[in-house]
């Protein structure tokens, strides 16, 4: 069975990320880790690059500097 995002939460994505408990926070990192824009239609790309933008920023700004780095796109992987 695929297991699809689900829809954003009311409060702002940052928001919510400051409310995860730092497993949670690490495995979404893992998931977004592997994920590319390829993966996402092109409408849904700026949204998918902000949500991983703000899983990377809060991994850094709770000393998870391995994790933040894990979920950047692999080099040559951007689009």
């Amino acid at each position: 069975m695929r297991r699809d995002e689900s829809a954003p939460p009311r409060e702002s994505w940052p928001e919510h990320l400051k409310d995860l408990g730092d497993r949670e926070l690490i495995d979404l990192a893992g998931d977004y880790c592997w994920l590319t824009e390829r993966n996402k239609p092109e409408d849904q790309r700026a949204e998918f690059n902000k949500r991983r933008n703000a899983i990377i920023a809060e991994c850094e700004r709770r000393g998870m500097p391995e994790v933040a780095k894990d979920c950047r796109p692999a080099a040559g992987m951007e689009v």
